[in-house]
């Protein structure tokens, strides 16, 4: 499949993960400590939206992880068409995404499986957004590199959903029989519990199965990136990205009568509704940025945080900068009451924001 992408057209793709980025590492916390100090019906309401949805149903705060997993996906034809202009064959290409894998992987153990513990008790096989990215991405990546027909790419894509759907509807879990979709009995949490055993991570989010829908959602990324590449009218482009993000919306919510949308074990009809919503935020984000040239401080802000993605997770996870916004606001605390938890996350926000600009300024860029 040859394609040609233009540099620039990856504006709207660092803003959009930057945006991603700003929610979780610092709206979010700082919302929520801001908001939570009002008792109020309105209040209640944009918390709940700030929150994972318990079991079924979605919410703003839920689009964070798919959104990331979509944007992994959405460089893929670009980096793949500029390693292979630069002679890489196809088994360097898949070196390349082993290593990428393995890297994640052991990221996601450093973030969220306990590996700096140095304690198997505690230790979390599989268990982390970075893991889901890590897996999304090799099993999108072997299709695209196996497989050059895009028809045939679309039929591989696909067919993860249709096969997620059938396991998770078909096969029986012993005591609960087939087709349950309940925290307990559904096959995904089943299989994970069987494979993964004591280093399961103990929520009710699974992984081992759930990875066909990981690699559905890194190849609708995919499948974006191609639009961006396909299409050089950018009306069209605009146009085809929201044509495509509505007809997923629709299908997702179609799909949700006989099958939930239910985040937690990553189900067919959230990956469909979750992708759907992703085509739409590129789509606002392509206009904003390559369409009407907006160049503002705050898409100027996202940038700084979608080029240095990893590194702001990671600092934002691991290096406890929210202990070094409470030791230089500690003096303030007597003054702010039940706001200082809100100063302190701000604080951390700011602290993290300062470093990610400090790298981008000195061309610092942690490449995974």
């Amino acid at each position: 499949m040859k394609q040609e992408i233009k540099s620039e057209r990856l504006v709207s793709i660092d803003v959009l993960r930057g945006f991603d980025m700003f929610f979780l590492v610092g709206a979010g916390d700082i919302l929520r400590r801001l908001i939570g100090t009002f008792d109020s019906g309105f209040a209640g309401s944009v918390m709940y939206q700030l929150e994972h949805a318990d079991w079924i149903g979605f919410t703003a705060w839920d689009i964070i992880m798919p959104l990331f997993l979509f944007t992994s996906g959405l460089s893929m034809p670009l980096s793949f068409e500029k390693q292979r202009s630069k002679g890489l064959t196809t088994l360097q290409l898949h070196k390349k995404v082993l290593k990428r894998f393995f890297i994640l992987f052991f990221l996601g153990w450093i973030v969220q499986g306990n590996l700096l513990d140095l304690d198997l008790g505690v230790f979390h096989v599989y268990c982390n957004t970075l893991h889901a990215i890590a897996a999304g991405y090799l099993i999108t990546a072997l299709i695209v590199l196996n497989t050059k027909k895009l028809s045939n790419q679309m039929l591989w894509g696909g067919g993860l959903l249709v096969l997620y759907w059938i396991l998770l509807m078909f096969v029986p879990v012993p005591g609960y029989g087939s087709g349950v979709l309940t925290r307990e009995g559904n096959l995904a949490m089943y299989i994970d519990n069987l494979l993964l055993g004591g280093f399961r991570d103990g929520t009710q989010y699974t992984w081992m199965l759930s990875s066909l829908g990981f690699g559905a959602t890194v190849f609708s990324g995919y499948c974006a990136g191609y639009v961006m590449g396909k299409y050089t009218d950018p009306k069209r482009k605009l146009k085809m990205l929201m044509l495509i993000g509505l007809s997923l919306v629709v299908a997702g919510l179609l799909l949700h009568l006989q099958m939930p949308i239910i985040k937690k074990i990553w189900s067919p009809s959230m990956v469909l509704f979750s992708s759907g919503i992703c085509f739409l935020l590129l789509a606002f984000f392509y206009w904003i940025t390559d369409m009407l040239k907006i160049n503002s401080w705050w898409t100027k802000a996202f940038r700084y945080l979608g080029l240095n993605a990893i590194a702001a997770y990671l600092l934002y996870t691991v290096m406890g900068l929210d202990l070094v916004s409470g030791l230089l606001l500690r003096g303030i605390e007597q003054f702010s009451e039940a706001l200082f938890p809100f100063f302190i996350s701000l604080g951390q926000f700011i602290i993290l924001f300062l470093i990610i600009r400090f790298m981008y300024k000195h061309k610092i860029f942690l490449k995974v």
